[in-house]
C-alpha cells in the first residue's frame, strides 16, 4: 500500500506539468528536502521550525480535518497540549479510561524515533493548480497503537511549503 500510494503520486506529479521558476515566483524546495528537514525537526521536538512551517491561517488536523489557527497551536505549544502532544510528547496526548490491554497513543515524535521500522517518502502533485508535497511515514510500533502511515500534506505558498495538513 506504501508504494501504491507513492507511485500514485509520482504518476500524477509527472502527468501535471509545473511550471518553471521565476523571479517572480519562486519554487519551493524539492518534497524531499523538506521530507529530510520536516522529520528531522519532528524527531528532534524543534516546535519553533514546525511552526515555522504553519501558515498564519492554520491548518487543518486529524482525521476529521478539524481547522486549527496558526495562534492555536503557538498556544498549544507553549502549554504542551493539543497538537504539541501528538507531535512530540506521548505523555500527554488525552487517551481514554481503558480497561482492557489496549495499547497507549504515540507521538510522532516517539513513533519516528522507537519504532521497529520506519520508512520515508515524499511525493509531489498538483491538485486546484497548487503545488502540493505528501510527505509519508511508515512506521511498525509494537508498543503504539493506532496509525501505520502517518501522512502531511504541504502546499507550495509564496517559494515556500505550508504544512495545509496534519493527521
Amino acid at each position: 500500500m506504501f508504494s501504491a500510494l507513492l507511485l500514485a503520486g509520482f504518476a500524477l506529479a509527472q502527468a501535471q506539468s509545473i511550471s518553471p521558476p521565476s523571479a517572480e515566483h519562486p519554487t519551493a524546495p524539492a518534497p524531499t528536502v523538506l521530507e529530510r528537514e520536516f522529520f528531522a525537526a519532528i524527531r528532534e521536538a524543534d516546535a519553533k521550525k514546525i511552526l515555522s512551517y504553519i501558515p498564519e491561517q492554520g491548518v487543518d488536523v486529524g482525521r476529521r480535518a478539524e481547522h486549527v489557527a496558526r495562534a492555536d497551536i503557538e498556544q498549544q505549544f507553549a502549554q504542551h497540549r493539543g497538537l504539541y502532544c501528538k507531535l512530540f510528547d506521548s505523555s500527554c496526548i488525552p487517551s481514554q479510561l481503558k480497561l482492557d490491554d489496549s495499547l497507549p497513543p504515540c507521538s510522532y515524535r516517539e513513533l519516528l524515533t522507537h519504532s521497529e521500522k520506519v520508512r520515508t517518502a515524499a511525493t509531489e502533485a498538483i491538485r486546484g493548480g497548487v503545488r502540493q508535497a505528501i510527505l509519508v511515514a511508515e512506521v511498525k510500533n509494537d508498543q503504539c497503537a493506532g496509525l501505520g502511515l502517518i501522512d502531511f500534506i504541504f502546499n507550495e505558498g509564496h517559494g515556500v511549503w505550508e504544512l495545509f495538513s496534519v493527521p
